[in-house]
């Protein structure tokens, strides 16, 4: 999963709502943890940053950025919605020249107050508010719900037809363009809505690195993903650098552990990208005078080395031996020590002897679980091991939790995972007795 982790740039067509946009991506990448960085009207198309993986870390310091839009104004009309998929509430034959909208524009460029649609996904006492709209229990936005945003550039591009133009918006998170349009018609004496919307850039991220759904898919399919993925420290390029080389073979596991170490220089009280040798490993600050990693994006297997988990085995579902492979449930662990979800290969040790171990991490979709287990199958173990101490040493992360489409193809897996993890125990300094 290390591959498609980061950023992709959807191009998201008319009709497509951001949700929507999030769950064809998780379908089509197979991964639960799938983001966008703020909604885009379902009526509007272009640029949709979708955070994969552990991207998913990355929303605060990328959802705060500058959006920019192509807009197609039309005067002449008001609509409940502000756009051009409401009902008409006004209507006017003033006839609005280039001249007339371009006097209005620079009123509406710096900080000013907006009052959001109506039909808006604001939430009133845990409700969207464009739902009381349609039920008519509401029927002008709240004024608790009024912004200040900020519009950084706005021009007129070009006039379409009779009454319509496109315009061009720099603006802050949280702007609506609709409501942008409606109050331009305003100030220029006649009603307005937004005929259409593209967004060109959100943040760092432009059309021109969009892809459309069917675009990903093909390029899953292929093995290609990663044509497609924005790695996620050069997503987060606005976030300055710190560059390690040369730490002690202590410090640097002590970094990759999450404790905070001197680096000999003053570091700025602000996010860092942390770089080890070269290497991403994730944001870090100064925390009382020392650099600690605060999100770790970094290769899971450096932060595996050593790592140790230690419980009791409980009596489960039996789901494991049903498929031929019986499986440890391991409870009363530190959950705080618990890796990420997955399938990792293990070293098991079990009344004084080590055995090679397959461990899954997570809920096992195949099987519709909830209930996140820890459940590890222990080659050349048959005997009872229910209430007995059982400690898992992690040898290397074999795949994320993934659906099966069936029960013989899960078995088929469990198998190579099997081989996969025997042959690495063989190797391992904790398997001298196996």
């Amino acid at each position: 999963m290390i591959g498609t982790e980061g950023v992709i740039c959807v191009l998201k067509p008319p009709g497509m709502s951001s949700s929507d946009a999030v769950t064809d991506i998780r379908r089509v990448l197979n991964e639960k943890r799938v983001g966008h960085t703020g909604t885009l009207d379902p009526a509007a198309a272009g640029v949709l940053p979708i955070l994969v993986g552990r991207a998913t870390r990355l929303f605060d310091f990328l959802v705060d950025k500058q959006k920019e839009y192509i807009a197609e104004i039309v005067f002449g009309k008001a609509t409940d919605t502000e756009d051009a998929t409401g009902e008409v509430t006004s209507v006017s034959d003033i006839k609005i020249g280039e001249a007339a909208l371009k006097a209005a524009l620079p009123a509406f460029i710096g900080e000013v107050e907006q009052t959001p649609p109506v039909y808006s996904a604001l939430n009133v006492n845990g409700e969207k508010l464009y739902k009381l709209a349609r039920k008519g229990r509401v029927t002008e936005t709240p004024e608790i719900k009024k912004r200040r945003i900020t519009v950084y550039e706005l021009e007129l591009m070009r006039q379409t037809g009779e009454n319509s133009f496109l315009i061009r918006i720099v603006c802050s998170k949280g702007t609506y363009i609709r409501t942008l349009c409606k109050d331009i018609g305003d100030a220029c004496g006649c009603p307005a809505y937004m005929g259409f919307l593209l967004r060109t850039r959100s943040g760092a991220f432009r059309l021109e690195d969009a892809y459309s759904i069917a675009e990903i898919a093909e390029l899953f399919g292929a093995g290609r993903i990663e044509e497609a993925v924005i790695p996620m420290d050069r997503a987060t390029e606005h976030i300055p650098e710190l560059r390690l080389e040369g730490l002690s073979e202590k410090n640097k596991n002590l970094l990759i552990h999450g404790a905070g170490i001197s680096v000999g220089r003053s570091i700025a009280d602000c996010p860092h990208r942390i770089y080890l040798d070269g290497e991403f490993l994730g944001f870090g600050e100064n925390i009382d005078g020392k650099l600690t990693i605060t999100i770790w994006l970094g290769d899971e297997a450096h932060q595996l080395k050593g790592m140790k988990l230690e419980g009791k085995v409980e009596e489960e579902r039996h789901v494991g031996r049903k498929l031929g492979f019986p499986t440890a449930n391991l409870t009363g662990y530190d959950r705080r020590q618990l890796p990420s979800e997955g399938v990792y290969a293990t070293i098991a040790c079990l009344e004084d002897r080590a055995y090679p171990a397959v461990t899954s991490i997570g809920r096992n979709p195949t099987f519709g679980a909830e209930k996140l287990t820890v459940e590890t199958h222990i080659m050349g173990f048959d005997g009872n091991c229910y209430g007995k101490r059982l400690v898992l040493r992690f040898l290397k992360k074999l795949r994320p939790m993934i659906r099966f489409d069936s029960v013989s193809e899960l078995k088929a897996q469990i198998a190579r995972d099997a081989a996969l993890a025997e042959k690495l125990a063989a190797d391992s300094k904790y398997t001298e007795n196996i």
